[in-house]
Formats: C-alpha cells, structure tokens, sequence
C-alpha cells in the first residue's frame, strides 16, 4: 500500500487533471444548454479553477524530476508538537461539512454536479490526508487511502438510511411493497388467513421478516431493519473476506475492508445474495474437504431459493478460492487437481435445484409458471451503452468498476506468469468471464438494465481474486512472488466506489405529514365503505393494510403492483388472462393503485412502462373508473364501470 511520495503526488495530480477535464465537459455542456447560466459569474470563476488545476497538474506530472525538492522534503518526518496533533483532526473532520455544503446547497442548484463535486472531493481528500499524517504519522499513501475510504464510508451510511422515514405512503412505485412481502411467513397472524409466498427474492424476505416476530413494529421500524441489513451483511462480508487474507499489516486489512464494503454497494450487491458469500469465506479451506463440501452445498442451497443466475455462485467462489490457495504442485496430476473443483461444482448445482424445488413446495404458489418467468422476459440490447434508463450503461459502468482491479492484477503478474500453473490462471479467467457474460445478458431483460446489480456475481468474482493479488495471499507454484501493486492503480481501485457513493448522495427524504394524513384518512374512509360490498385489491400500498393503516379490510393476495408488473413484462397470458377475467366480472369492489396513464411514456424504462400501460392501465381502465383521486400522495380508487370497453381483453402478446 505504501509508495514513494513523488509516485503518490503524481498519481494525485494526474487524476486530479482529468477530474478537472471532465468537470470544465460537464459544466461547458450545461450551460450551453441553459444559455442564461453560462453568464452567471459562479460557473465562469469554476470554470477558470478547474482549467488551472488541470493546467497546473498535468506541468507538474510530467516535469520529470525537475522541481521535486520541495516532495523530497514532505517525505520527512511528521512534526511532533502539540498544534500538529489539534490541526490534524481539525483538517479531517473540517472536510465533511465543506463536501456537504457544495452536494447540498452550492451545487444542488441548478445544475447537476457530480464531477464538479468529484473535483471538490478530491481537494478536501488530500487536506484530509494531511491531517491523519499529522495525527498518526502514516504514509502520505496509506493516510490518504484512510481519507479516501471513510470519506465513502461516511457517505455510504448517510445514503443508507435515507430511507429510514415515518411516511405511511410508499417512497417509491415499490418501496414499501417489499415490506408487504416479507409479511406473508406470518400472514396467518397478520392478515387472518394463510397466504403463498413471494415468488421472486425468497431470502431477502425472509432477512427482512424477522422483525415481524414483534408484532405492532411501525413501518419506520421495518425500514431501519432493512438499513441494518444492508450495512450489517455488507460489513460481515468484508470483515470475513479480510479475515480471509490473514494479512498481518493492520492499515492494509482494514483499508481492504472499508474499499470492498463501499465495492459492494457499487451494484448493488443485494445483501441476501451475500450470505452465500459468507458462508464461503467462512467455511472453504482446501485442506478441509468435509467442511469445504459441506459450506458449498449450503450457500448452493441457499442460492437456489435466492436467484437463479446465482446457482452456480457458490460452488465458482469456493473453487475460485482453491485456485488461488492451493499449488498446482501439490497434486501431481491434472485429475488430481481438479477433484475438488468438479465435485464443488456438480453438488453445488445439485444442492442449488433442491433449495429451488424446496422454497417452490414451501412457497404455496400454484402458479409455477412466474417462479420461470424471467426466462421468457424481452432482451433490450441497447441498456449495455447509455440510455435513459441508465445514463451510464451496463458496459461503460461495469468497465469502470473492473478496470483498476484488472489492471492491478495484471501490473502485479506481468513477468511472472508461471507463478500460476496454467490450470489455475485457466480456472479463473473461464469463471471470471462466464460470470461477466451472464451478467451482460441478465442485465438486457426487461425489468433490469437500471443500474449494475445484474453484474453481482461478476463483481464479487473479480473483487475476491483482486483483494487475494493486492493482500500478496495468492500460492505460488514457486518461492517467488507477485510484484507490488502499484500506487496508481490503488488510488482508482478506492476512488471508483467512493465515487458511485458519492453520485447517490441526496438530500434528507422528506414529506408533508399533514398531507399525508389527510390522504390516508381519505383513503380510509373509502376503503371502509367499499368494504362491506366485497373485496377491495390493493395493487399500490399494500403496506397499509399490513402494518393497520387501514385496519379490517380483507386482504386479496393477487396482483400486487411486483408481481402485477413482473407478469406483465414477461407476458404470462396464464396471469394475466385471469387478473382480466376478475376484471371483466367485477369480482373487486374498489380497487387501489396509483394514477394510471393510457398514453405511451417515454422516459427511462419505457418497455416497462409500456407493458404496464397496455396490459394492465388500459384493461383496468376499461373495467374500472376513478372514484376517488388523492392529489398528493397519486393513489386513486376505481370502482367498476356501468358500460365498459368494447374490446376487451387486449391481445397478449410478448412485450
């Protein structure tokens, strides 16, 4: 982790240059847009700032060793008085509020600022660096890492409890829907009646149940619980995975950790997903056999009830962990070798099928078809470049992700290939790569293409033989090692997920509570008396009647807005024909959903909304007229029509 410091201040200077490039582009390109801003004097001095850094920087980086005396001299000793000891964690915490000020008041305006933001960061890191030099006298390297990764931890942790509110309405189209699910292992007591599990994300609701053994928690209390278990398994995970590495260089185990929590959460890797993780780490050794089959075959198990492109995870993990542990010279022969791996993977795969078959008997869902029904969802190629549903790109953004590890592993390796016996490199090249083309294609479906989260089983690939080269844990065939990793490599590998944190961040969730009360108690009222006519279907906030918002009001356990949507995106005409035969016969008294649109929207996921419009607004308008709209919160009940459409049902065809 250490580096000389003119490498350090280099590295420094060189990515600050493009920082500045990239902030004068996206400046340049916004007020060109919006003409009148471009004379505001704010952006012009910015603009002058950043061209001089960048200026400034790229003279310095490329003076050779000409004028480095002044570097030469920093490299000395700490200063020991007592004002060096106060300025220290004054510079440190003086940082925070400055970046916040910029996120959420002088940049906040007006224009959209992550690299503009991503410039003042970089600045404040390097203050922030001086003062931990000051306060512990490490490196400038390692003191920087240190700034660079709580910087992202503390941000990461504000963005995770964003959240965390007392609003009885849903923060997004299915925010709080999650929480209707993980209701349903204790639907008996909750609503009355027994009712069919999810049939997507069985572990996740499980995790998230749990606080559902209290009974009468408040939804608030619900949404802080899945904040603990995002931070609580994201942190396990990385303790484990440094544990893992057994490095005795106490700075490196915990900067490592720090970066592959903030790593994770650049997808994000869903924290149900990263209990099989966990159990790898915790329970492969490749001089353990037993134990080590026995920790593939749970994770595999618990794979299979999680997700479907994750079956082969576990077992991949577990082997990737052997190839990077375990000399090929140790066996003798190829078939020797290989034992464990294609037993790993043949038992994990079995194991995965039998803990799908498991939740599928356990789940009480009759309808089989849905547990299948990503397999006949649309592929939208275009969500690999940019497009409004993601402004990156599935490519560009994964390339982000894995670049520095990739060029840090291959810095370290050059010249000493044979190190690994060509079965291993083999071995996780091949994973490594199955991995990164499942979750290209995974992330094309319709439904998904948003963000990098259909990449996680790459990510997690890539990051755990990364962290093996960085830590220098990987087995040699010989006694010779792996070069050092190098210090410009490091920096990227600890800005890139502190930057995707640092693009989520936000300001304070907030909501009118007066409003909110009004709508709901309006909705009550009307739930109340459409009641007593017959069942009422909740399509949006459903939570309301799990946590007694709207208290005694049966439930109907069909067509909640997740799996409303996800039969409608994957064209399951069985679903969909009977949610049309309901509304064809009235069969609900009122139902409550969402304001729904019957022209076609463009915009971000417009397959998505598409489909929803042509197979669930149109028919359901058709059937069903609003009785009652709620201006703030957009929730509206339908009653039944008197004269209905024409034609009805609408063509089922595949989105």
């Amino acid at each position: 982790m250490r580096s000389d410091l003119k490498t350090f201040a280099r590295t420094y200077l060189a990515i600050g240059a493009a920082i500045s490039l990239l902030a004068i582009y996206q400046t340049q390109q916004q007020t060109q847009a919006l003409f009148k801003i471009r004379t505001r004097y704010k952006w012009a001095i910015l603009m002058v700032v950043f061209a001089f850094y960048m200026a400034a920087g790229l003279f310095l980086v490329l003076r050779r060793d000409q004028g480095w005396s002044f570097w030469d001299r920093l490299q000395g000793s700490v200063p020991k008085a007592n004002w060096a000891k106060l300025l220290g964690p004054i510079l440190i915490v003086a940082a925070f509020p400055i970046l916040w000020y910029a996120r959420m008041d002088f940049y906040g305006r007006g224009l959209e600022a992550f690299f503009r933001l991503m410039w003042l960061f970089w600045i404040l890191v390097l203050v922030q660096t001086v003062g931990w030099r000051l306060t512990t006298g490490l490196s400038w390297s390692t003191s920087f890492a240190f700034s660079v990764v709580l910087d992202g931890m503390v941000a990461q942790i504000y963005v995770a409890f964003l959240p965390v509110t007392d609003d009885p309405f849903s923060a997004g189209w299915s925010e709080a829907s999650r929480f209707y699910y993980a209701s349903l292992p204790f639907s008996t007591s909750i609503y009355g009646v027994r009712l069919p599990l999810s049939v997507w994300h069985g572990t996740r609701y499980f995790l998230q149940s749990i606080p559902f053994i209290i009974s009468g928690l408040p939804l608030w209390a619900h949404r802080l619980w899945q904040v603990i278990l995002w931070l609580g398994i994201t942190g396990l995970t990385s303790w484990q995975l440094v544990r893992r590495l057994r490095t005795k260089d106490w700075t490196l185990a915990l900067i490592l950790s720090l970066w592959f929590f903030l790593y994770l959460f650049q997808g994000a890797v869903y924290y149900h997903l990263q209990v099989c993780v966990i159990i790898v780490l915790l329970g492969v050794w490749p001089e353990q056999p037993k134990a080590s089959l026995l920790a593939v075959l749970l994770a595999s198990f618990w794979a299979g009830m999680s997700r479907l492109n994750w079956y082969p995870v576990p077992a991949m993990l577990a082997i990737a962990i052997y190839l990077l542990e375990e000399p090929y010279r140790n066996s003798g022969s190829f078939w020797r070798y290989a034992a464990k791996p294609i037993l790993w993977g043949a038992t994990g795969m079995i194991a995965a099928l039998l803990g799908q078959s498991f939740y599928i008997a356990i789940s009480g869902n009759t309808n089989l078809d849905a547990f299948a029904s990503s397999l006949t969802s649309a592929l939208l190629w275009y969500r690999w470049l940019p497009s409004p549903t993601n402004p990156i790109g599935i490519i560009p953004g994964i390339l982000i992700v894995s670049l520095p590890l990739i060029v840090l592993i291959m810095g370290m390796a050059r010249g000493h290939l044979t190190n690994l016996h060509p079965v291993r490199w083999l071995g996780l090249l091949a994973m490594t790569l199955i991995l990164l083309g499942g979750g290209l294609v995974v992330s094309t479906k319709i439904g998904g293409g948003g963000d990098l989260h259909n990449m996680d089983a790459y990510m997690v690939m890539l990051a755990l033989i990364g962290a093996y080269f960085v830590a220098r844990r990987v087995a040699t065939e010989g006694s010779g090692n792996f070069e050092q990793p190098q210090w410009p490599g490091i920096a990227l590998m600890l800005l890139v997920p502190v930057a995707f944190t640092l693009l989520r961040l936000s300001p304070p969730f907030t909501y009118d509570a007066a409003r909110a009360s009004r709508d709901l108690d309006a909705l009550r009222t009307a739930v109340d008396g459409y009641s007593q006519q017959g069942p009422v279907l909740f399509i949006n906030e459903r939570q309301l009647l799990t946590f007694g918002s709207i208290p005694n009001v049966p439930i109907v356990p069909e067509d909640e807005v997740v799996s409303l949507m996800e039969m409608a995106i994957s064209g399951n005409k069985p679903y969909l024909t009977k949610f049309y035969q309901d509304l064809a016969s009235h069969r609900f008294a009122a139902i409550v959903a969402h304001k729904q649109n019957l022209g076609v929207e463009g915009g971000d996921f417009i397959e998505e909304n598409n489909a929803w419009t042509t197979l669930v607004a149109q028919p359901l308008l058709c059937q069903y007229k609003p009785a009652l709209t709620l201006d703030y919160t957009g929730v509206e009940v339908f009653v039944p029509r008197q004269k209905p459409c024409a034609t009805f049902p609408p063509a089922l065809e595949q989105p």
